[in-house]
């Protein structure tokens, strides 16, 4: 209405500019009188046509879709729990929506000729990401600077600790520490595939730490300590664990396994970029804590962390300090840079 109104102004305006001449010139003949009203019906069809034409580009829905994508391990990746944003040129918000599990999303939203419009994606993994458009359309958008993500990613046998309430007591002392994403694999019959789902997940931005809590044993014949990650024998060997670790992209990663004869879980990971710790060595138990239910290292590792307000490193020594068996001997290998919880 307003649109129609200013055009209808305008019109006037001309058609009293062009008589004020006219008046001057004193062309008041017949055939100029004529003229001047032909004139002046095209110039009124032709401000109306533009008022019509601009009401309908202005006012009517415009569909914005397309995937938001991110690169990695050689291909895009879709993103989901995008927020997706479109706004006009003076950042007047037309619509919001989030993308799928898919990275797709599409939003319909009225123009209302502030162009050119904006399209903004916004996601706690990365930079924003800003596009400028000036219809509807399909729009890709790919990711392209991240912000670094705390992930913690856990492992543990049913037989070893009956009660998931464990992992989730560490879980929120994790969140406490800026961990955002938690990975939670119970009795896991495939840990390649469950490794690969993680490496899929993270990016060479990120920050993983890895808790693993089983029954354990020490390979004397090939020499590597291996923990059974289910409650029906799912083995892993520790050499063959840090296999899979290597494969991820992140610069920052630590090792925890709660388990028996543990030793070689640290030594395996004696690498740039690990921190890795064993609740044992190769040659003893790992005492409870509380009977299947919390190691007796851990529970003092994740007490120094939070309530002591310990990083890692000093953590480790806090627990061998209340361990009521100081003689399964946990065992530390630090090649990190980065200082853990600090």
């Amino acid at each position: 209405m307003v649109i129609f109104l200013e055009r209808l102004i305008n019109f006037y305006q001309i058609i009293l500019r062009v008589n004020f001449f006219l008046v001057q010139q004193k062309l008041e003949g017949i055939r100029i009188r004529r003229l001047w009203k032909g004139i002046s019906g095209l110039i009124l069809l032709l401000s109306l046509t533009g008022m019509l034409t601009t009401f309908v580009k202005v006012h009517s829905t415009s569909t914005f879709r397309g995937y938001v994508t991110y690169y990695n391990d050689g291909g895009n990746v879709p993103q989901s729990d995008v927020y997706v944003t479109i706004s006009d040129a003076w950042f007047n918000i037309l619509g919001v929506t989030t993308t799928d599990k898919q990275g797709y999303y599409s939003l319909s939203v009225t123009l209302n000729g502030n162009s050119p419009y904006y399209i903004t994606t916004t996601h706690y993994r990365w930079e924003s990401e800003f596009r400028t458009v000036y219809s509807g359309g399909t729009y890709n958008i790919e990711l392209d600077e991240g912000i670094t993500e705390k992930i913690a990613v856990f492992f543990w046998a049913s037989d070893a600790c009956n009660t998931e309430k464990t992992i989730n007591d560490y879980i929120d002392i994790l969140d406490a520490k800026g961990y955002t994403k938690f990975f939670k694999f119970k009795d896991s019959e495939n840990v390649v595939a469950d490794c690969q789902t993680i490496d899929i997940y993270e990016r060479d931005i990120d920050t993983i730490f890895v808790y693993v809590f089983g029954h354990g044993l020490h390979d004397n014949i090939h020499g590597h300590s291996y923990t059974n990650f289910s409650i029906t024998g799912s083995t892993i060997y520790s050499n063959e664990f840090r296999g899979y670790l290597d494969k991820w992209d992140a610069p920052r990663k630590c090792l925890l396994v709660e388990s028996c004869y543990s030793g070689d879980w640290a030594d395996d990971f004696a690498a740039t970029p690990y921190l890795a710790m064993s609740s044992a060595d190769e040659f003893h138990e790992a005492k409870y804590y509380q009977s299947w239910v919390e190691g007796d290292f851990s529970h003092w590792f994740f007490y120094g962390i939070s309530i002591k307000k310990l990083n890692a490193v000093k953590a480790f020594y806090f627990a061998i300090d209340n361990l009521k068996n100081p003689a399964q001997n946990p065992e530390i290998q630090d090649y990190s840079s980065y200082v853990w919880f600090n």
